[in-house]
């Protein structure tokens, strides 16, 4: 029975593992569609200030940190005590003689699963349906307010940007081959070097 649990918290870590990463990997793959779009904006709208200058430190500082969070600082054994510290804290320091709690523990964690991801595609058609019906809106305001300028080109791109990342998050990892297949493989790979 300790093998088993054991062999559960070892999956429950390389599955944090793996979001870790994939969320460095969309930080990564943002900022070459972000910085570009801002640098375009700057330029095209006050281009005696280049304040995208600003952007692009301040982005690539908080992609630095990410990279530090998600790859040399997770394998410093300061940051693993500390996890299973902080873990016995919240779920206590007694380990569970009851397999069935322990069953009971994983169904309703893979139910919590399934139903954050069809929140999450909820979400996303949610959010494409707003777009839908607010961009006329915003063309609306820009024709009406402002003809000289067509601003709706940079809500446009902002909304795309957007919308792609959305869509990114819930449905494309699997066409970019950081999918299900490419976390079970990541899962036991990290499952090997724990054990």
């Amino acid at each position: 029975m300790e093998t088993k649990y054991l062999k559960h918290h070892i999956n429950l870590i390389a599955e944090q593992r793996i979001k870790d990463i994939k969320g460095f990997y969309t930080h990564v793959f943002s900022t070459f569609l972000i910085l570009p779009f801002l640098i375009f904006i700057n330029l095209k709208t006050v281009p005696q200030f280049e304040w995208y200058w600003y952007a692009i430190v301040a982005w690539c500082l908080g992609l630095v940190i990410h990279w530090i969070n998600v790859f040399p600082f997770s394998n410093l054994e300061l940051k693993k005590t500390w996890k299973e510290r902080k873990i016995k804290e919240i779920i206590g320091d007694e380990s569970s003689n009851n397999t069935i709690e322990e069953d009971q523990y994983l169904q309703e964690k893979y139910y919590l699963k399934a139903k954050k991801q069809a929140q999450e595609i909820k979400g996303f058609y949610i959010h494409l349906f707003v777009y839908i019906f607010s961009f006329p809106l915003i063309v609306y305001v820009n024709y009406t307010f402002v003809p000289s300028f067509q601003f709706f080109w940079f809500a446009l791109g902002g909304m795309l940007i957007a919308l792609f990342f959305h869509w990114l998050g819930v449905f494309g990892f699997d066409l970019l081959g950081l999918g299900e297949k490419w976390e079970q493989k990541k899962t036991q790979e990290i499952i090997k070097k724990y054990q």
